[in-house]
């Protein structure tokens, strides 16, 4: 037998989990449109199940695994049933919605968020009985609300929906693996109507009883962050959290500490095993009888389970629980040692439950961190040199710090490419944070908190004791995560690796663990940095020294946003979308993966088409942290804050500022000839302007040409400014590729100004829903002049190649 065939016969689990998890994620991503695929994976595990009865012992290995591939595929398919909202979510038309709340309401600026177990659904056609969860938007008077309370509201139903471009995230499939059907929007939180209490699906009745007394306690002997902090750590509920304290975690590499998760019922665990095995080890003649690390390992079960259900039962809890459950089971059966065996039972159990979380990113960041810390703690601790037994105190100290840091490295590690792909973002002080964080966390403020909770039913006193205590772990904690996040260098913006790039990563990870070793893992060392020198190489090519002209028209919902790469590698954004009065910053969340995703980590030149939200609000983050070294605007001003904050990172980046009258003759950029055609210079700018048709009509409008192609951004203009630009170019307006005006309202692209533009293909960037856009009159008048009509709301992404003799345009969808 091979070494490998040894390791397979000795831990059997760990390939049927990646036989299985494969066929879960074949289902997924190749199988989900083929109706057939469930019935023959069906056929097939009963077909290999039989074969097992007939064929020798040195087959059956490989037909089990065949069978759990089957069995992956078969549940992949069927581990979600069609929701009956959906189609109507797909129609937009106005219901009253009856049912339950499951979390207490999330306020961010006078908005709220709800999640509401939809039970009835009332219409103009009549009545529908459902069971499913919905997230509800209302905007504006949130009203006091409590969980399991029965409401009624008139709201729209609509289906989630990604930003579709590339490196997007998948926000359809979040809301899936939540379980949420679709959103529902209410105009106003007074037309939501009380009903008094409601029926809470099992277990959130039972959750209940033990979450809300330990909320009311918190509001009276907690205040501001610490109750906040409170909440999200004990009763796993992150809706208090406030932005600023968020960012506050995840520059300092905690943000994970905002989740309960592995870390949080794994240091209850650890220190609920230690206490009952302490208080067992007490009686002689209990140590007599019984084995007290397998009485602790059972009794600490019970914590574990109350902890979790304590937490809301929430899906990432669910599987920390059955990681840390699986191997109390190991301890009690003798198996700790196997560890890897334990991780793949544990594997096992969470995707037989839940097919689809093998995409959630708390399962990959929770298995990715575990093993990572099984591989390669051990690695770094034998080479940490031994203290002298002479200070046996400090030796202890010293090797539970070398141990929590060799634990935090490991997990970094191999955290790094799966943490890059998903938040973009890599703490430099994340080591450091966690050494000094989780032991006020783990020794403190989590058992100190739990004693709170279950003594409450007998004592208030004695629970808000404890919660105060806790209380005090928590100023602790919040000026652990202050000195740490409060580092300039405390974290990067990073680009995102390609699949290709991770498995690169992962695979040098492993030939540099058994570098030493073997002959062939030196080899593969060579191999992959090659590999890696080429990508890079590649990169650095595509970004920099480009010879053509590409631009990219973004999908940012209802707003504008293009990115031109220039010949030569200088790069412009012009506008940045964004959504009036929201939260939700489409320049961190939208604009700036994609960036990251190709490789781009600096833009040369901002520009601001007008001050409005839709075009203005993204370009905040975008300015902050991507280096421009010229904005460009028509210098009108409004007197919204998110614009105020605009200028003032405009000013303290030292950004050079340009205007109409400066850019009057245009710029030459290596070949491509950039035109500011609207305003004119000299027209002056309007201050604090509120009004709408000023702001459009005044819309820098700029034209840019390359190789005898040509590209026409004019950000919101209406038919008055598009009389003007008629007057002043005429047919000098022809452009190969126009961005509609406006979004496609009817208020634009006049026939005539479509009649000079002649453009080959029309842009058109909205989602409009709520606004009509773009109008049927619009779409009817560039059908007239012969024009293709791409609207990235249905077609995703746009993004166009022009050059000498050279014009493609494609799409992120390929609609």
């Amino acid at each position: 037998m091979t070494a490998i065939q040894q390791e397979i016969c000795h831990r059997p689990l760990i390939p049927l989990l990646l036989g299985f998890a494969g066929g879960i994620f074949i289902s997924h991503e190749f199988l989900n449109a083929n109706p057939g695929c469930g019935l023959l994976s069906l056929a097939l595990c009963v077909f290999f199940l039989l074969v097992l009865q007939f064929v020798s012992r040195r087959f059956k290995f490989p037909l089990i695994l065949i069978v759990f591939l089957m069995a992956g595929i078969l549940l992949g398919r069927s581990s979600h049933p069609p929701s009956r909202l959906l189609p109507l979510a797909g129609t937009k038309r106005k219901v009253t919605i009856e049912g339950v709340l499951l979390e207490p309401p999330k306020i961010i600026n006078q908005n709220g968020s709800l999640r509401v177990r939809a039970n009835r659904i009332f219409s103009s056609w009549g009545t529908l009985n459902v069971n499913e969860d919905l997230l509800v938007k209302v905007y504006g008077h949130v009203p006091v609300l409590r969980c399991g309370e029965k409401i009624r509201f008139p709201a729209r139903l609509k289906p989630f929906k990604n930003f579709n471009n590339p490196g997007c995230y998948d926000y359809e499939l979040a809301m899936k693996l939540r379980g949420i059907s679709c959103g529902a929007s209410v105009t106003d939180g007074r037309r939501i109507v009380p009903m008094g209490p409601g029926q809470l699906p099992f277990p959130g009745r039972i959750m209940e009883k033990l979450r809300q007394p330990v909320r009311d306690l918190s509001a009276k002997v907690l205040d501001g962050d610490r109750q906040a902090l409170l909440r999200t750590l004990l009763l796993g509920e992150r809706q208090s959290i406030t932005p600023r304290l968020r960012e506050l975690f995840n520059r300092s590499g905690l943000g994970h500490v905002l989740a309960v998760s592995g870390l949080h019922i794994g240091l209850l665990a650890w220190c609920s095993f230690f206490f009952f095995k302490g208080l067992l080890s007490r009686s002689y003649t209990l140590t007599l009888r019984i084995d007290i690390r397998k009485a602790a390992a059972l009794i600490t079960m019970l914590p574990v389970i109350a902890y979790t259900l304590l937490a809301g039962f929430q899906v990432s809890s669910q599987r920390a629980m059955i990681m840390v459950l699986a191997y109390l089971c190991s301890l009690v059966m003798d198996r700790e040692k196997e560890t890897w065996s334990t991780l793949a039972l544990a594997g096992l159990i969470i995707l037989a439950l839940e097919p689809l979380a093998l995409f959630s990113i708390s399962f990959q960041l929770s298995f990715a961190a575990v093993t990572g810390i099984l591989w390669l703690t051990p690695a770094i601790m034998d080479r940490v040199p031994n203290v002298s037994d002479r200070w046996p105190l400090f030796r202890k100290v010293f090797r539970n710090l070398v141990g929590l840091a060799a634990v935090s490295l490991s997990a970094n590690i191999f955290l790094f490419p799966i943490l890059a792909f998903y938040f973009h973002r890599i703490s430099l002080t994340a080591i450091p944070a966690n050494i000094t964080l989780i032991p006020v966390l783990g020794g403190w403020v989590i058992p100190l908190g739990f004693m709170s909770a279950i003594t409450l039913p007998l004592s208030e006193p004695v629970a808000s004791l404890f919660l105060r205590a806790s209380g005090w772990g928590l100023h602790t904690m919040i000026g652990i995560v202050r000195f740490w996040s409060d580092l300039s260098w405390s974290s990067l913006w990073v680009l995102t690796p390609s699949l290709l790039e991770m498995l690169l990563y992962y695979a040098l990870l492993f030939c540099l663990f058994f570098f030493r070793r073997t002959c062939w893992a030196r080899r593969a060392v060579v191999v992959l940095a090659l590999l890696l020198l080429a990508d890079a190489g590649y990169w650095i090519h595509r970004v920099k020294y480009n010879h053509d002209l590409r631009v990219t028209f973004l999908d940012v919902g209802q707003g504008s946003a293009a990115l031109i790469e220039l010949p030569g590698g200088k790069k412009m954004l012009i506008d940045g979308g964004g959504f009036p009065g929201g939260h939700f910053d489409v320049g961190r969340m939208v604009v700036a993966p994609f960036l990251w995703h190709s490789k781009i980590c600096r833009i040369d030149y901002l520009v601001l088409s007008h001050p409005q939200a839709d075009h203005m609000n993204g370009l905040r983050f975008i300015a902050a942290q991507f280096a421009p070294r010229e904005f460009w605007s028509n210098g009108d001003t409004v007197s919204t804050a998110s614009f105020r904050e605009l200028v003032q990172i405009i000013n303290s980046k030292k950004i050079k500022k340009y205007l109409p009258e400066e850019l009057k003759k245009g710029r030459m950029i290596n070949g491509a000839h950039v035109e500011v055609l609207h305003p004119m210079p000299g027209s002056g700018v309007l201050e604090e302007s509120h009004t709408s048709n000023n702001l459009n009509n005044r819309s820098l409008v700029l034209r840019i040409s390359y190789g005898g192609k040509s590209f026409m951004f004019p950000g919101d203009i209406e038919k008055d400014a598009e009389k003007t630009l008629i007057l002043r170019y005429g047919d000098r307006l022809r452009s190969d590729i126009l961005l509609a005006p406006h979004h496609g309202s009817n208020t634009s692209s006049s026939l005539l100004f479509l009649k000079k533009v002649r453009p080959q293909a029309c842009i058109i960037s909205a989602r409009g829903a709520h606004f009509g856009f773009p109008h049927p009159k619009t779409l009817e008048r560039l059908r007239k002049i012969g024009c293709k009509v791409l609207r990235i709301d249905r077609c995703g992404a746009v993004r166009c190649r022009a050059g000498p003799n050279l014009l493609e345009i494609s799409t992120f969808l390929g609609k």
